[in-house]
């Protein structure tokens, strides 16, 4: 046989093995990228017959439609589950063991209709299941994605007020690792629970039915952050409020955005970094030490989930602007009081509230956000920055208050980055611990004014 002739039969033989093995469970097992660098997206959402990818002469498709059909024989690349769901590769069978010998199907586990191989492992959303025996052993923890959850509170969304979705970045993950790393924020100790609010002189008939800080002030808010996989709310929302009010503050300069990773890294006293933080002790720091802009200090921890030693701001550095450091006067309470806080806002600028996570928020996409009862348990304290108010027609419900607030899970989380919470009653505690700081050119800025 000669050298093209010998090549053709092998490929056959290498074809057919496979045939046999997508005969056996689907394409799953073939080697190779398919999904994954798949242009214009890598996966595509419901059934899109557009995201198919060409295998052993046929098509296999990206998109969530191909899990509907039978699990054994659908028609899902064989990347798919690793690109599009997160799941960890299993160890798939040799080609050579791929038959009809009995002995080899016993060896392999089935978990919601799925083999897993003897020996290997697969990833159900945030869970594996090792088969190591007879039997599957599975892990069975909540995951920050809950499909269930999510069409629980969408059918009963004229109840609850809000709708629920998917979010890609938080699949695979356990509802615990998000109340551990998407939050952060330390209860108050007894000290500063104790702070007096400050006396507000509120003129209710001024206050506005809705306000709207970002147009109030258009392009001196500085927007929406992401702080990864490290619980560092309290630095996000501490220095959002504070370089927000510094901005509204500094008409004709343009603002600034304060470093994060400056923060993190430097305020250690009663800190723990990624693990955690007083905002009060925050606060404190900026006041005595001061923050330079982010552009000097970037932020790395929300994605290397470490914290790094901290250095000198100005080390090894040429720019000017890098040897200044924005300054705080002293943080203070704001009362519970509704009108207090519309109106310290309505004057000042944002706030810094503090409020109840529980796992359902995690999923919060649109509506006016309350906290269903539903989904795993646990909870964890974050805090967030309040820019406004407003009111919402629910159906079913009738008209809703809410406090809008922006979060710092990235924009492509709830509301490009927003979210609204019922105002008025105390909702996950989102009025019960609110700061703010007065911001004074001449001690914001060390060295320029």
């Amino acid at each position: 046989m000669g050298g093209a002739g010998f090549q053709k039969w092998a490929w056959l033989l290498v074809v057919g093995v496979f045939l046999r093995q997508v005969d056996a469970r689907g394409f799953e097992g073939i080697p190779g990228n398919f999904c994954r660098n798949r242009k214009p997206s890598e996966c595509c959402e419901d059934r899109h017959d557009d995201c198919a990818v060409p295998v052993l002469g046929t098509f296999c498709y990206c998109d969530e439609f191909c899990l509907n059909g039978d699990s054994k024989h659908d028609d899902c690349c064989p990347d798919f589950r690793q690109v599009c769901l997160g799941a960890k590769p299993g160890i798939p069978l040799p080609p050579a063991e791929l038959g009809d010998d009995p002995e080899v199907l016993q060896k392999a586990c089935e978990v919601n209709g799925k083999e897993i191989p003897f020996g290997g492992s697969k990833a159900f959303n945030c869970n594996e299941c090792k088969c190591e025996g007879p039997a599957a052993q599975c892990e069975d923890d909540p995951c920050m994605v809950d499909e269930a959850l999510i069409r629980e509170v969408n059918q009963g969304s004229r109840r609850y007020g809000w709708r629920a979705a998917n979010y890609t970045q938080f699949w695979g993950r356990k509802a615990s690792d998000g109340l551990r790393m998407r939050t952060g924020t330390f209860t108050p100790d007894e000290w500063s629970s104790k702070m007096y609010p400050v006396i507000m002189r509120v003129d209710a008939s001024k206050i506005p039915r809705s306000f709207n800080a970002r147009r109030a002030w258009k392009g001196r808010l500085t927007g929406v952050r992401d702080q990864g996989w490290c619980g560092a709310s309290w630095a996000f929302s501490t220095l959002g409020v504070a370089q927000d009010r510094l901005n509204i503050l500094a008409k004709g300069i343009t603002p600034v955005a304060l470093s994060a990773q400056n923060l993190l890294s430097c305020a250690e006293l009663g800190q723990k970094g990624c693990q955690g933080g007083h905002i009060d002790r925050a606060w404190n720091y900026l006041r005595r030490v001061g923050i330079v802009m982010e552009e000097c200090y970037l932020y790395e921890s929300g994605w290397s989930r470490k914290v790094p030693k901290c250095y000198e701001q100005n080390e090894g550095r040429s720019d000017e602007g890098c040897k200044n450091h924005y300054k705080t006067e002293p943080a203070f309470r704001i009362s519970e009081k509704e009108e207090d806080i519309q109106w310290e806002i309505l004057n000042n600028g944002p706030v810094q509230a503090l409020m109840t996570v529980h796992p359902d928020f995690f999923l919060y996409q649109t509506g006016v956000y309350t906290h269903t009862g539903l989904g795993g348990k646990g909870s964890a304290t974050h805090s967030v920055k309040l820019i406004g108010w407003g009111e919402a027609r629910v159906m079913g419900v009738g008209v809703v208050k809410y406090w809008l607030a922006e979060n710092s899970w990235g924009s492509s989380w709830g509301e490009r980055g927003y979210f609204k919470i019922r105002r008025g009653s105390n909702e996950c505690g989102i009025e019960s611990f609110v700061l703010a700081v007065r911001a004074r050119l001449g001690n914001f800025v060390y060295g320029r004014y």
